[in-house]
């Protein structure tokens, strides 16, 4: 093998590694991302399900305000 053509590997090689260690970076940077969305699907959902009980006491308390007023019959 030449001089040259030592040269040329090494330099296709430092440039493969570059590459190489971009990708890993930009790979770290989207686990990361990822992760903290998950976090904050985590949380909507969590303030959703408490959101939904909120609405089922509503809804309750509405029904026997209903029932009291006599506007409904019996219990459904």
């Amino acid at each position: 093998m030449t001089v040259e053509e030592t040269r040329f590997i090494s330099e296709m090689l430092r440039g493969i590694r570059s590459d190489v260690s971009d990708v890993k970076d930009r790979m770290l940077n989207m686990e990361l991302r990822q992760t903290a969305m998950e976090h904050r699907l985590l949380g909507i959902d969590t303030h959703l399900a408490a959101l939904q009980h909120g609405v089922d006491g509503v809804s309750a308390d509405m029904r026997r305000v209903k029932q009291r007023l006599e506007l409904v019959d019996g219990v459904a």
